[in-house]
């Protein structure tokens, strides 16, 4: 009888779950629950695709910049040889040109002394002509720029040349005995000889260039007076200047050649 209240037991639990699986409601709740699982499963798997598809776009990106970098790094590398070759010549280059204005110093320094010196016996129209060239090459630093100093020593010797070709009146000021001024009319027949007279009156005479350590040397020149040419010296000056007509004059003209003579 035991074993029969057992076996009863039994099919009666075995028919309540029996009727519980049956039950439509659970049945529903399970549809539901698999049709969500199903919808979450397709989520992911869009989700998935997305993702994917966004991470190999990414990955051929990195792999372009890759690229672009290994390349720019192979040029860099191709450009590194050609850098160090400038450099050598940029340095061989420098050594060169501080060489060369070493020697270029070396030379200015013997030919500066000799251009001041020559500078010395301008007359003043080329004196004020060149005054940035030559307060150059008379300042205590014109050794420290050789190319510089060159410069002014080609424009010196140019325009010296120039000057001595030529005839170049200007007007000067003379102080008399009296310590009047007045001012003249300077005829320079190059760089070797000059006439000099006042517009009206019996002032005028000539000029040299001046010795070194002489005496009475206004820029550079020795000046004379010679009364007796004023009228010769303000004929020539009218026929340079065109306002008379074409004369023969005569002026004195010192020649040196070892001995003086007129």
């Amino acid at each position: 009888m035991t074993l029969l209240a057992v076996i009863a037991c039994h099919a009666q639990e075995t028919n309540n779950v029996a009727e519980q699986e049956v039950n439509p409601s659970n049945s529903r709740e399970l549809i539901r629950q698999w049709v969500q699982t199903e919808h979450i499963i397709s989520e992911e798997k869009t989700a998935w695709q997305v993702e994917k598809q966004q991470m190999q776009e990414l990955l051929e990106i990195y792999q372009q910049e890759l690229k672009l970098l290994n390349e720019e790094l192979n040029v860099a590398g191709s450009s590194a040889d050609l850098i160090d070759e400038n450099k050598e010549k940029l340095e061989s280059g420098l050594a060169q040109y501080r060489e060369a204005k070493q020697i270029l110093r070396s030379s200015m320094a013997s030919i500066v002394p000799r251009m001041q010196k020559l500078v010395g016996r301008f007359p003043a129209p080329l004196v004020e002509e060149l005054g940035s060239d030559i307060d150059l090459i008379s300042s205590p630093e014109a050794l420290d720029k050789p190319r510089d100093v060159l410069k002014s020593v080609i424009a010196i010797l140019n325009a010296a040349g120039s000057f001595n070709r030529t005839l170049t009146l200007s007007e000067e000021t003379r102080t008399l005995a009296n310590e009047k001024k007045i001012t003249v009319s300077v005829l320079y027949l190059g760089l070797c000889r000059a006439y000099y007279a006042a517009d009206v009156g019996p002032l005028a005479g000539t000029g040299v260039p001046a010795a070194t350590g002489a005496t009475g040397a206004t820029g550079g020149w020795l000046w004379t007076e010679d009364e007796g040419i004023a009228d010769q010296v303000r004929r020539t000056i009218a026929v340079h200047k065109k306002s008379a007509q074409p004369q023969l004059v005569e002026l004195p003209v010192q020649l040196q050649s070892g001995e003086s003579g007129e």
